[in-house]
């Protein structure tokens, strides 16, 4: 496929580096899976989108290339990353541990806000699994987890789980993963709140590694399952 075409709408938020804008608007168009797997990216095509000369553009690839978000290749072009299986179980036993020790530092820090920041969230994920509306039980998703994760006060943490999260998204919508099992999900969301309100620290810990390499496991069954069709086409 070669079509660097994207509907949504571009507008410069000045004053932000417009580099940056560039960057982040295609490295969400990526992640959503409005750029698919393997994708060229015209840079002509980009130029009048974003009404720039070919250096921002070119700048901006960089950007993707080292969030590991694109491939380039010389004298060919700008390629999204495809993605594999591979990436899929290197992200999520990470994650797991990462995101079960930030639970746990955040337990000291966590606010009353924090707290009804996190009710909120688990009230809009619920509300979005009644209606199946899986996009925007996934925003919520992510604001909860986000609450307790920035509430770990920790930087590095904080930015480290932020590019493993952004990629496990983009491997959801890059392979059609939009499957969730919501009665179980809100289930444990509600378990995870709880431990934090009981500022039990061991528990939650494990609660929220179990939680993220379950989500795992159903997804590596769900890529057996997709190979297991494509076979017999």
């Amino acid at each position: 496929m070669e079509s660097s075409v994207i509907e949504k709408e571009f507008s410069p938020q000045y004053p932000v580096p417009l580099v940056e804008q560039i960057s982040e608007f295609l490295t969400n168009a990526i992640i959503e899976g409005r750029l698919e797997n393997g994708q060229r990216l015209i840079e002509n095509d980009l130029q009048r989108k974003f009404g720039v000369s070919r250096a921002p553009i070119r700048e901006s690839f960089r950007i993707l290339e080292k969030k590991g978000l694109v491939t380039i290749i010389s004298r060919k072009g700008t390629f999204v990353r495809k993605i594999t299986q591979k990436d899929v179980e290197e992200n999520f036993p990470i994650r797991a541990v990462l995101e079960g020790l930030a639970a746990r530092m955040a337990i000291s820090y966590l606010t009353l806000k924090d707290i009804e920041g996190m009710e909120l969230a688990l009230s809009k994920m619920t509300e979005a699994a009644r209606k199946i509306n899986f996009k925007s039980y996934l925003k919520y998703h992510l604001e909860y987890h986000e609450i307790f994760i920035n509430a770990s006060k920790n930087d590095t943490l904080i930015g480290v789980l932020e590019h493993l999260r952004r990629q496990a998204i983009w491997f959801r919508f890059s392979y059609l993963y939009i499957q969730e099992s919501f009665e179980y999900a809100i289930r444990v969301h509600r378990e995870i709140l709880d431990l934090f309100i009981k500022k039990d620290a061991d528990r939650l810990e494990a609660l929220v590694k179990q939680h993220i390499l379950i989500a795992l496991e159903r997804f590596l069954q769900f890529l057996a399952s997709k190979k297991g069709r494509n076979r017999k086409k």
